[in-house]
C-alpha cells in the first residue's frame, strides 16, 4: 500500500523524517482528501505523539495502517485517525508511560530530600499521563478506563487479532509488501532487543507451536499415514484378498471373452448383475459350445436302467468299494506315521490355506500409492 506519510523510528526525535511539521505540511496539501499513514514505530515522546494525534483528528479523513511493531505513543497517535487497520503478522503494545532517570552525584541529606521530592513529582506526573491515555484508549475500544489501565499495566505485546479483539484496531488487512516489512522489522527488534529493553519495551511473546491432532472430538485416534500404509500392506498380504483379486481378474477375463465371442462392446445386466442375452446371442453361444439348438432339444425322459442287475455285477461293485476303503485306511495310516516322525528335510505345509500368497514389490508400492 502507498502512504502519503510513514511514521517510523522514535516519534519526536530530530532525525525522524515524520516530524510534526512535516506531517502538518502533508495534511495541508491534502485538505478534503483521504490521507493514508503507515505506522511502524516503537513510540517516543508523549508530547509529540499527542500533537500527531490532534493533527490527524483535525484533518478528519486520515486512515492509519499499522505494520511491523507499534507500541507506546505510536498507538496514541493512531487514535486521531478515522480508521485503524493492521497488517497480518504485526504486533501492538500499550503500556504505562515512563521517564529517563539518570543521575550520578554526591548528595547530602538535604540534596536527597530534594531529589526524592523531584522523583515523587515525576511519579505523580506519570500517573496523570497514564490516566489520560487510558481514557483515550477507552474512548476508542468501548472498554472502561480501568480495563484499559489494567492492559497498560500488563504491558505485553498483542498479536494483530488480539489488538482487534481488544478494540484498539478496527480490522486486519493483507499486503505482501507490508508483510515482508513486518518480518524484517520483527527480526531487527529481536536482534536489537537489548536497547529496546532499556526503553521499557518487553520482548515478543514466544510463538505457540500448534498441537498435532491425535484424536477426534470423541477421543478416538485419528488415522495416520503410517497406519493406513500398514493396513494397506496387511490387506495386500491377506490370502483371502489375494484370492478375491484373482477371482475378480478371472471373472474380468471371462467377461471379456464373452463380449468378444458375441462381437459386442457391452451387455445389459439384471438386478443381480447377470448378463441378459437375446435369443440370437444364446443360439450363437450354444453353437460355439457345441450344444443343440432349443428347437431340436429332446425333452423325452432319460431311459431307465433295468431293474434286475446280474448278481456277479453287484459282487464286483462291492469288491471295488471294499478295495477303496482299504486304500483310504492305508493312506490314513501313512499320514499318521509321517506326522509322528516327520523327516527333517520335509518342509511341506499340510495346510495350503496357510501359505502366503506371492506378492511382488510392485504390488506393495501400488498399495501404498493408492493410500
Amino acid at each position: 500500500m502507498e502512504y502519503q506519510i510513514t511514521i517510523t523510528g522514535t516519534i519526536g526525535c530530530w532525525w525522524n523524517s515524520a516530524s510534526f511539521d512535516y506531517v502538518q505540511y502533508v495534511l495541508n496539501q491534502n485538505k478534503g482528501k483521504e490521507v493514508h499513514v503507515g505506522f511502524s514505530s516503537y513510540g517516543g515522546y508523549v508530547k509529540d505523539g499527542l500533537e500527531l494525534y490532534q493533527a490527524f483528528k483535525n484533518h478528519g479523513n486520515v486512515h492509519a495502517h499499522a505494520f511491523g511493531m507499534n507500541a507506546s505513543i505510536s498507538t496514541i497517535a493512531m487514535l486521531g485517525c478515522k480508521t485503524i487497520d493492521i497488517v497480518k503478522g504485526s504486533f501492538f503494545l500499550i503500556h504505562n508511560t515512563s521517564t529517563m532517570i539518570d543521575t550520578y552525584s554526591q548528595k547530602n541529606k538535604d540534596d536527597l530530600d530534594a531529589y526524592i521530592k523531584n522523583l515523587t513529582k515525576q511519579k505523580d506526573d506519570l500517573a496523570t499521563f497514564d490516566d489520560v491515555l487510558a481514557q483515550m484508549y477507552a474512548d476508542k475500544t468501548g472498554k472502561t478506563k480501568e480495563e484499559c489501565a489494567a492492559q497498560m499495566n500488563k504491558g505485553n505485546w498483542m498479536s494483530a487479532q488480539e489488538a482487534v479483539d481488544f478494540g484498539l484496531v478496527d480490522s486486519i488487512y493483507e499486503d505482501d509488501k507490508d508483510e515482508k516489512a513486518t518480518v524484517e522489522i520483527t527480526n531487527l527488534f529481536m536482534n536489537n532487543y537489548k536497547n529496546n529493553k532499556e526503553a521499557g519495551i518487553p520482548p515478543l511473546p514466544k510463538p505457540q507451536q500448534p498441537i498435532a491432532a491425535v484424536a477426534d472430538s470423541e477421543g478416538n485416534p485419528t488415522p495416520t499415514f503410517l497406519q493406513k500404509t500398514l493396513q494397506g500392506i496387511k490387506n495386500l498380504l491377506h490370502k483371502s484378498n489375494v484370492e478375491d483379486n484373482q477371482q475378480q481378474m478371472s471373472k474380468t477375463k471371462e467377461n471379456a471373452a464373452l463380449l468378444a465371442a458375441l462381437a459386442v462392446d457391452s451387455l445389459p445386466t439384471d438386478d443381480k448383475g447377470q448378463y441378459i442375452l437375446t435369443a440370437e446371442q444364446t443360439e450363437k453361444l450354444n453353437e460355439m459350445l457345441g450344444k443343440p439348438k432349443d428347437e431340436h432339444k429332446d425333452d423325452s425322459p432319460a431311459p431307465q436302467a433295468p431293474k434286475d442287475q446280474p448278481k456277479d455285477e453287484a459282487s464286483e461293485l462291492k469288491a471295488e468299494l471294499q478295495k477303496a476303503k482299504n486304500d483310504l485306511a492305508a493312506k490314513d495310516e501313512q499320514i499318521k506315521n509321517l506326522q509322528k516322525n516327520p523327516s527333517p528335510e520335509d518342509k511341506t505345509n499340510d495346510n495350503p490355506a496357510d501359505e502366503h500368497p506371492q506378492v511382488t514389490a510392485f504390488d506393495i508400492a501400488k498399495a501404498i500409492k493408492d493410500i
